[in-house]
């Protein structure tokens, strides 16, 4: 059986390119990072592609565990060449 995937939403592609951004930029990969933030691969697959919105809280847990400001994550151009890996 083969489910659709969701369809691409403009403003979450765009905050998904720039999460994976980050994520690369501090060393996580995607299976570390899921486990730490307590998401799904998928989830968090789905969420770096645009194709679903993240809750608060699931923000807050990526946001913590990459140790970087929601502003950062949000900022269109964000310069991410200088984080550090964790």
């Amino acid at each position: 059986m083969i489910i659709p995937l969701p369809a691409v939403d403009g403003a979450q592609a765009q905050l998904g390119r720039r999460l994976r951004r980050v994520r690369e930029a501090r060393g996580f990969t995607a299976d570390r990072l899921a486990a730490e933030c307590g998401l799904s691969l998928a989830r968090l697959g789905l969420a770096e592609q645009g194709r679903t919105r993240l809750t608060s809280a699931e923000l807050h847990a990526l946001i913590s565990a990459l140790h970087i400001s929601l502003g950062l994550l949000q900022a269109e151009g964000a310069d991410v060449s200088r984080l550090r890996r964790l």
